[in-house]
């Protein structure tokens, strides 16, 4: 047998003997290609030679058939921002919200988005049919009620299925540059805590999240002026968790709220213990020392940097991208949408005194 792929170590070795060769052979035609297509390969491998109960292998063999599917599916829209909507899906088209989600998603669509629903009826048909069916993803979700395809996603390229929420959410908000929360029952709550959470604690990209009420209706005023407040006065979640969302129920300010995260910011990974940002355009000086100046508190040492070319194993389609380097207090990323909206306001101030 020939060593085991770099980073795999004794990974092999866990396998039947009688699976080792063939493993071996296997892993050695991937050898010029990625390590993780070599892990998923040995993790697989390791999956099915193991004495797991037939309804375990059942779900395993569902949870990758429908991850490999929303990967194919947006594989070929990778450099076009996208919204995902949630809402319920009960709400009827005769509904002023749904009129009014119907309008946001076409104003989205205009503004150069693509929107991601559950692919059912109620408010996420209506956000599927203010985008049109060559601008919509629909995620459908196998339930005996509720979840059949809206005409504006059914057939189309971008529509399948998930049997798992979980992977469902996955894709909701993988794919996703921003979300709008509109009204919707417990499955609609628990996409807006899963969403919140994940922002908390930087286990998603920052992303705009706009809470959308139609003009009259106060959905979520009561979560905003209530909820929010009782959880942060109990210090139950942080004064900064409050800008996570954005409560509007104009379509203008929430379009213009979602476009604008985007001035200057690109995307974000992390490097190690740093923090990366992305960016279209290169700081100034001045604005890079006046966000240090407002975020110190924030870092856990050093100074945000202005930082070109790194790290090395950055995405070659992005490095020629400047960036914003800064080892963050993990405790404070719920902090990272402020600097980025921050950073993006200095940016627009250095181009309007450049233009002066």
């Amino acid at each position: 047998m020939t060593s085991p792929p770099p980073g795999t170590p004794h990974l092999l070795d866990e396998l039947p003997p009688h699976l080792r060769d063939d493993a071996d052979r296997l892993l050695a035609d991937f050898a010029g290609e990625s390590l993780y297509k070599r892990l998923i390969l040995i993790e697989a491998l390791r999956l099915v030679s193991s004495a797991h109960e037939e309804a375990d292998l059942k779900m395993m063999s569902k949870v990758l058939h429908e991850v490999r599917t929303g990967l194919e599916v947006f594989r070929n829209y990778k450099g076009i921002r996208k919204v995902s909507v949630f809402g319920s899906a009960r709400i009827t088209p005769d509904d002023e919200r749904y009129k009014h989600v119907k309008a946001c998603a076409k104003a989205l669509c205009e503004a150069g988005f693509m929107i991601i629903t559950g692919g059912g009826p109620g408010m996420m048909q209506a956000a599927n049919e203010g985008a049109g069916r060559e601008h919509s993803f629909g995620i459908n979700i196998n339930l005996p009620m509720e979840q059949k395809p809206n005409p504006f996603v059914d057939g189309s390229p971008r529509h399948f299925y998930c049997q798992y929420f979980f992977t469902r959410k996955l894709f909701f908000l993988k794919e996703s540059d921003a979300v709008i929360l509109t009204p919707g029952g417990f499955g609609t709550l628990d996409e807006t805590f899963e969403t919140l959470t994940l922002l908390q604690t930087g286990r998603n990209p920052p992303i705009p999240v706009v809470m959308l009420d139609a003009p009259g209706d106060d959905f979520w005023g009561p979560f905003i002026r209530s909820w929010m407040r009782r959880l942060t006065h109990d210090q139950l979640i942080s004064p900064d968790d409050d800008d996570l969302v954005f409560h509007t129920s104009s379509i203008d300010a929430a379009v213009r709220y979602i476009r604008d995260f985007y001035l200057n910011y690109h995307s974000f990974r992390y490097v190690g213990h740093a923090v990366l940002l992305r960016l279209y355009h290169p700081l100034s000086e001045e604005s890079l020392e006046r966000l240090n100046a407002e975020f110190s508190d924030v870092l856990h040492h050093g100074a945000i940097e202005q930082v070109f070319n790194w790290p090395k194993t950055d995405d070659p389609e992005l490095m020629r991208l400047p960036r914003l380097r800064l080892h963050l207090d993990h405790a404070r990323v719920n902090v990272l949408p402020q600097i980025i909206r921050r950073m993006n306001a200095l940016y627009q101030l250095q181009r309007e005194d450049a233009a002066s």
